[in-house]
């Protein structure tokens, strides 16, 4: 989807499969220069965050603890030194979010 609500591309994913062979096949067909790809932690995998880079694009990845090493090195970068222009805590999805 665009941020005008308007859906780019669908495909349907294979019975007894999940989304993630369905990632590079879905995209394969939009110009992704310059854009700015967001997508669940589903699809924080090292060959999507490569395959949009080779295509221009940049991307928002979901680190969580199943992937205990980058999350570790996420979990240590010095996030204080950091300045949010605008802060905003919320509760969706059953759960606080905090987002800047």
């Amino acid at each position: 989807m665009d941020h005008a609500g308007h859906v780019l591309a669908q495909r349907q994913v294979a019975d007894k499969s999940d989304e993630i062979p369905a990632f590079q096949p879905l995209l394969d067909s939009i110009d992704l220069t310059g854009t700015v790809i967001t997508a669940d932690a589903l699809h924080t995998q090292h060959a999507h965050g490569t395959y949009l880079r080779t295509r221009g694009a940049h991307y928002i990845a979901q680190v969580k603890a199943n992937h205990p090493g980058l999350f570790d090195r996420v979990r240590r970068l010095p996030w204080r030194e950091i300045t949010l222009d605008h802060h905003d805590r919320t509760r969706a999805h059953h759960r606080l979010e905090t987002g800047g």
